[in-house]
């Protein structure tokens, strides 16, 4: 399936793909770790979120920001977002703080960002799932990020959930949780997940219609 841009491919991905289909077709390309782990929680703020874009990255680290401009770098990233772009937020170590928001999330829909993930803490998480806007993140706090974190560098490699990514890596998230492509096989892992999803489809209409489960497997080797 061929796809006029980038967006048209993300808004495809995002109506059809699961994390887990993805997942499984890089493990079967030798590329085993390209899920965030679990064990770092990093859930969706609602059910039905689900996002897909190429990664911008944002790296925190705890700071006295000062008060005149503290979110200089963030801001920075913010305005020069993309269509197609997701923010993805990490940290040097674990902050107390909500390092995303309802005003951001408002300014990165705004520039066309498809989401935004944090390998930390939200705020505003009832206006953001009001809007719903994709945000994932390990939980919800109230507490400001001002003189206590900061940006302290965007669009470079960031450690996101134990898996080392970099800007422009396409991310797809969803309930089951979050997969980075690596750039060198996005091509054909997207091509494969197409297939995929098109196979199991087949399945699963055979299943629901009785057929036995080794029958099906048989034929199909997808389940």
């Amino acid at each position: 399936m061929k796809f006029a841009e980038d967006i048209e491919m993300f808004a495809f991905m995002e109506k059809t793909f699961y994390s887990g289909a993805i997942s499984d077709i890089l493990d079967g390309m030798g590329f085993p770790e390209c899920a965030a782990s679990p064990h770092a929680l990093i859930r969706p703020l609602y059910q039905q979120a689900v996002c897909a874009g190429r990664v911008r990255t944002l790296l925190n680290a705890p700071m006295l920001t000062g008060r005149e401009d503290p979110y200089k770098l963030a801001i920075a990233l913010m305005d020069s977002l993309k269509p197609g772009e997701v923010a993805v937020a990490a940290a040097t170590k674990p902050l107390e703080t909500g390092i995303m928001g309802e005003l951001s999330a408002t300014a990165m829909r705004s520039r066309g960002a498809r989401g935004c993930l944090v390998d930390g803490y939200t705020r505003d998480a009832r206006k953001i799932i009001q809007m719903q806007f994709p945000v994932f993140a390990k939980g919800i706090s109230p507490i400001d990020t001002t003189d206590r974190a900061g940006v302290v560098d965007i669009d470079g490699p960031v450690l996101f959930a134990g898996r080392r990514i970099s800007p422009g890596t396409i991310v797809f998230a969803d309930l089951d949780g979050i997969v980075f492509i690596p750039r060198e096989i996005e091509k054909e892992a997207i091509a494969e997940a197409v297939r995929r999803v098109k196979a199991e489809s087949t399945v699963r209409k055979a299943l629901g219609a009785g057929k036995k489960v080794r029958e099906v497997w048989d034929k199909h080797h997808v389940m």
